[in-house]
């Protein structure tokens, strides 16, 4: 699996609960692209805030 300097980062947490089957597909989908669910979920997070500050950023002007 792949690792990082972005993994390494200690800092707030967040946890959520999955069924199995979910938890199953994920860790299937992360080993595909060589991540892991640590870093596709801070990723995702990532773009979608960025996605919503440009939003807001759009409506102000």
């Amino acid at each position: 699996m792949a690792t990082s300097a972005k993994t390494t980062y200690r800092g707030p947490m967040i946890h959520i609960r999955l069924d199995g089957e979910t938890h199953r597909q994920l860790r299937i989908l992360v080993a595909k692209k060589d991540t892991t669910i640590q870093q596709l979920v801070n990723d995702l997070i990532l773009r979608e805030v960025g996605r919503s500050n440009k939003q807001i950023r759009s409506k102000q002007e």
